[in-house]
């Protein structure tokens, strides 16, 4: 990333066992928790931030007395909100950067922390070729996972390379750990590559699964026809 602020600040922390956003995208999200309701009635009064977080694998055990959460997170701007008559929130976040939690401090009846946010990359580091070989990549997956009307939909979200990259990150068909991995990436380049991995490794693996499925039932009309 392109280094952290001098000085951390106190963010709520909002800590979701599936959900990871990235910067430049933007994620509805329903806010039922009494607690989280107040956390985000007092980030409309105020600056309107809130730090997402992912919990911590066991999390279900722990949930009710603040279980770990992973230390990378990003900060999110609520751009817009809809209060029900029953108090529940409707929202939406636009992710602005990335920050490593350095202390929980827990001021309030929510999750708290003081946080280095991390200044966004803005200088796009790869080739040409590089980026026709990820969406190549990305393309075949959401082929085989029959979500290529996805496809257009994140390409036209995303208004630059790094958009892009960010985008791919949040809705591809990845694990919520997979996510975790590509927002720790310490810049845009190591993203890209973790991205790339991750996307021909799922590639592969559809393809060799399809060839067994293929062969095993080759096998067994063999099996029946004698």
């Amino acid at each position: 990333m392109g280094g952290r602020d001098a000085m951390p600040i106190e963010i709520p922390l909002f800590p979701l066992p599936n959900v990871v956003l990235f910067p430049k995208t933007l994620r509805p999200l329903h806010i039922f928790e009494p607690r989280y309701r107040k956390m985000i009635e007092a980030a409309l009064e105020g600056e309107h931030l809130v730090g997402m977080t992912l919990l911590r694998e066991g999390w279900e055990e722990q949930y009710d007395q603040s279980p770990p959460v992973e230390k990378r997170g990003t900060l999110g701007k609520i751009v817009q909100s809809n209060r029900l008559p029953d108090g529940r929130y409707y929202i939406t976040l636009l992710g602005i950067s990335t920050f490593d939690i350095e202390e929980e401090t827990s001021r309030q009846e929510w999750r708290t922390g003081l946080v280095s946010v991390l200044r966004p990359e803005t200088r796009w580091p790869l080739a040409q070729a590089d980026m026709d070989r990820i969406s190549s990549v990305v393309g075949d997956v959401l082929s085989q996972w029959d979500l290529t009307s996805e496809l257009k939909w994140i390409n036209e979200s995303a208004k630059d390379p790094i958009s892009l990259l960010h985008h791919w990150s949040a809705f591809l068909p990845l694990t919520a750990t997979e996510r975790q991995f590509l927002l720790e990436a310490p810049d845009i380049r190591t993203q890209a590559g973790r991205l790339y991995d991750l996307l021909l490794f799922k590639k592969i693996t559809f393809e060799t699964e399809m060839a067994e499925e293929n062969h095993t039932d080759g096998a067994s009309d063999l099996f029946f026809d004698v």
